[in-house]
Order: C-alpha cells, then structure tokens, then sequence
C-alpha cells in the first residue's frame, strides 16, 4: 500500500519539478540608472541588466549602448531624454513602447515588433530612429504620436509589404526617407494608414516602395523643385493631401508610382499666382481615378482672368470629377467658389496630357453686411416703444384672464 501510494507522489513530484524548471522567468521591469554612458552589459542597472522578456524603464542618464545580441522584450518606457546607440544585437519588442514627454528619444539599432502593439509619443515629446524600423508582416502597429517622431534619410518603416502600420493621434510622423512596404489594415485601404494628426514627407525621398491611406489625417510632403515619390495613394473618408512643406503651405510635387485611387476627402491646392505655381500630384505612369474628393485652393497673389494651372497629371489617363467644397460634383467647365475666390475645372482625359487644370475667373462677390437699425432711416425709439405697449399689453390680458378664471372657480 505504502509502495503504491508512494509511486503517484514520485510521479507527481517529477511533473512539478519538470515544470518548475521548464516555466520561464517571470517578467520583471529593469531602469537605466547609469548617469554616463556604458555598454548595457556592463551598466549600472535597477533590478540588473535586463534579460529576455523584460520591460526596460529609462531614467538616467542620457545615453546608453546597446550590446546585448538579438533579444526580444517586453515594453520601453523613457521617463527623460536618451539615446539608445548601436552596439551589437537588434532589438524585438513584444508589448510596445512609450515616451513621456518632454523626453528627446532616439534609438540606433534595428528595432522589430513581433506582436500587435501600441508606441506612443506624448505631446512635447520626440522620437526618432536613423536606421530601420520593422513589423513582422502580420502584426498591427499603432503610432499613437501626439509629439513627434521620425524616420531618418538613413531609416526605414517597413511592413514587409503585408502588415498594418496605422498612424494616429494628433501630433506629426516625419519621413525623410524609407520606402519599406505597407499592407492593408483591416477594413481599411492598402498602405499606411493616415487616420489622424499629420504625416509628413520631408523633403523629396524616395519612397517608391511605400502606399499610402490617407483616411483621417493629413498628407503633406514634396518640394517646388523636386517631387516626393510614393507609391500608390488612396485618399478617402476625411483625409487631407496639401503637397508642400510647413504644414502643406508651401507649393509642394508628388509623384506615384503605383495607380491610384480618391474616394473622398479633400485636396487642398495652393496656388501662388505671383509665381505661376501651384501644388501638383502626377501620376508617373500610372492612372489616378478620383471620385468626390473635395477641391480647397488657396491662392496667393493676383492672377489674370483666364489664368490656369494644372493640378493633377498622368502619363496614361485621368478618370472621374473632383467636388466643390460644399461637395457638389463638377463637372468638365463647371465653376465653384473656393476661399472668396470663382474657378473653373477643366479636365483632360487621356494621353500624355491627362490631369486636371484650374482656370481663375474672378473674386467671389462680398455680401454687405446686414444695415444697422441706424442706417435704415426708421427711428430707433417708435420701434422701443411699440415693442415696451406690445409686451405690456400682453402681460395684461394674461393677468385679467387669471383674475377671471379665479373668480369663476370660487365658490
């Protein structure tokens, strides 16, 4: 009996020790403490140098390197100013990342996400990265920046052409360079989908490579003289495309490499009559259809009647009708009133010369304004008066009918 109940014990006792030693470490949270730079191995740590699976806290000193192989963690979290420089190892995170503001963050080595997660930036904050920036092709990444944060001329944001990068929030992404493919976010547009705040294509990269979903926020990027090249672009919903720097006020060039399609939203023109320029989106080979996209021009300067500039270009053919601001269809000739001021449309539909031209005709009539009731030519005191009897009067009536109606009821 003794022999027998002792062998599921034994038993029982192996299967907890197996699984004691076969359960990992728990989790636990390490913080840079180090006031000077030092190797991650070596460096003064709260808790010791961090370990697979952990979540890494900075709040010291301003700089560290990163020497610790290709590991996977939890969450970062920067309570301060810091710069993670690139030592030996990439870098996975597995719960995301977080900048408190008014934290100045950058981050040197390969940095990969291998589950869907959340990086936020908070307003006064700002993140950047000079070398790439990776999902693993499924999981969603959410950019929830309400400060800043930037893709350096030497890095990248890449999805590897198949996962979900959304950027939302209020605050501004900043390209200058990296063309890594996007995938489609569920339910959603191919590309990165723009959903809030402002993404920002600094100067004229490259970023043939890379489609866009401009749903929410704002599109904004390219040069007078150089064009930005993006891949695709689909602008629906309430996005905004303004080409140009500072915010889209400047006169800004896209080109897209990819055929693309407007569902919706609104492109905002500028157009600098002084100069003779506007903003212009050209289809480099490449078909663009637009149905109902919102038309929102901003002019400078003093252009002639008949003036005209050309908005929207392809190599190959141009189909659909842009919408006034109020959202009425246009059609080839029609005109609208844009920011005080009465265009035409004109649209060219295939061959080498497809687009879409703006011609200026006038300014917009200015309505008067409403007269005073001293400019009217009637008295101001008869009106005061008559109203002061007419109030009066009506208090009256509605007394004696109370009166009345109390005398009738008493008994």
């Amino acid at each position: 009996m003794r022999l027998r109940s002792s062998i599921p014990l034994t038993i029982a006792g192996g299967t907890v020790l197996a699984l004691a030693i076969a359960a990992p470490a728990l989790a636990l949270t390490r913080t840079w403490t180090s006031p000077t730079d030092a190797s991650w191995s070596v460096a003064s740590w709260g808790g010791g140098v961090p370990v697979a699976g952990d979540d890494v806290t900075f709040d010291g000193g301003p700089r560290s390197t990163y020497d610790l192989g290709n590991l996977t963690f939890g969450t970062f979290t920067f309570l301060s100013t810091h710069e993670v420089a690139n030592g030996t190892g990439s870098i996975t995170l597995h719960s995301g990342l977080n900048v408190l503001a008014p934290s100045v963050v950058r981050i040197d080595p390969l940095l990969s996400i291998d589950a869907p997660q959340v990086w936020s930036v908070e307003q006064g904050a700002e993140l950047s990265f000079p070398s790439a920036v990776k999902t693993d092709g499924a999981s969603a990444l959410t950019l929830d920046i309400e400060g800043t944060m930037t893709i350096e001329a030497t890095g990248n944001l890449d999805a590897l052409a198949t996962g979900c990068v959304i950027k939302d929030g209020s605050g501004l992404l900043r390209l200058l360079g990296g063309g890594g493919g996007m995938g489609t976010c569920a339910g959603d547009l191919a590309g990165l989908d723009v959903k809030a705040g402002e993404v920002a294509i600094v100067g004229s990269p490259n970023l043939g490579g890379k489609d866009f979903a401009v749903t929410g926020g704002a599109l904004t990027g390219g040069t007078d003289s150089t064009a930005a090249v993006v891949h695709s672009l689909s602008l629906a919903a309430a996005g905004v495309l303004s080409p140009g720097a500072t915010n889209g006020d400047d006169i800004g060039k896209i080109d897209l490499w990819g055929t693309s399609n407007w569902t919706g939203g609104t492109y905002q023109v500028d157009w600098d009559a002084t100069a003779a320029d506007s903003d212009y989106v050209h289809g480099a080979n490449q078909a663009i259809s637009v149905n109902g996209t919102k038309l929102d021009v901003r002019l400078a300067g003093s252009p002639s009647v008949g003036d005209a500039v050309k908005i929207l270009g392809s190599d190959i053919s141009y189909t659909g009708q842009f919408s006034s601001p109020e959202g009425v269809s246009l059609a080839d000739g029609d005109e609208f009133t844009s920011n005080g001021q009465i265009y035409s449309i004109e649209y060219i539909t295939q061959g080498a010369e497809s687009g879409v031209l703006l011609h200026w005709l006038r300014a917009a009539p200015v309505p008067p304004p409403a007269p005073a009731l001293a400019d009217t030519g009637v008295d101001s005191w008869p009106v005061a008066l008559g109203a002061f009897l007419v109030i009066g009067v009506g208090a009256l009536l509605a007394a004696r009918r109370r009166l009345r109606l109390f005398t009738t009821r008493r008994p």
